[in-house]
């Protein structure tokens, strides 16, 4: 699996794909200090297919880093799982040729002992948190990741179906009526080029 980061560029691109930062909304209120008052956010990832071929995306795994007005990340902590998902069908993606797909998930500002957090879950189910925010100017660029070209439907004892890695196909005596197989899978670790957002009051 390869590694490739932002140039000096708003885009990302990589053998002919493009990564772009999304974030719908960079102007971003503080909510007050209740133990439910939130501000949701939405973050995620633009890709766009500029090569000739159409190629397969897994819209499973990404996660936001933020950056100071100084230049030092913000501190993360995470991350944390009561439970495992699984990718569904839903989220793979095949892009022909020009075609693009944008990719959000929702985090949200909250106060937690006194200091203003960032809490997201991604859709493995994993919990991560970022800290400690106050108002001003902060950067977020997005880490999106995929290490298996190809997937398979996976069958459990239970009869829970899912799809999982081909390497890492369960052994059991169910087995679904159709299996379905997701090859040519986009495979790497892009990190996006961060944009601008404000915290206010």
């Amino acid at each position: 699996m390869s590694s490739f980061k932002s140039d000096s560029n708003n885009t990302v691109q990589v053998n002919g794909i493009q990564f772009e930062t999304v974030m719908p909304e960079r102007v971003l209120r503080i909510p007050p200090k209740q133990s439910d008052a939130k501000t949701q956010v939405q973050f995620g990832i633009c890709i766009t297919n500029n090569t000739a071929n159409p190629c397969n995306f897994l819209l499973f795994v990404v996660r936001p880093e933020f950056v100071q007005a100084n230049n030092q990340k913000m501190p993360q902590f995470g991350p944390n799982a009561n439970t495992n998902a699984s990718p569904e069908l839903s989220d793979f993606k095949l892009l022909m040729p020009g075609e693009s797909v944008t990719f959000l998930i929702e985090g949200y500002f909250e106060w937690f002992e006194n200091e203003l957090k960032f809490v997201c879950m991604r859709k493995d189910a994993t919990y991560w948190w970022y800290g400690n925010f106050e108002s001003g100017t902060y950067s977020i660029n997005v880490i999106y990741e995929n290490p298996y070209a190809a997937w398979e439907q996976a069958s459990w004892g239970d009869g829970i179906i899912s799809l999982m890695p081909m390497q890492k196909q369960p052994r059991n005596n169910y087995l679904p009526p159709k299996i379905i197989k997701i090859e040519d899978v986009w495979v790497g670790e892009i990190f996006t080029f961060p944009l601008e957002f404000r915290l206010i009051q």
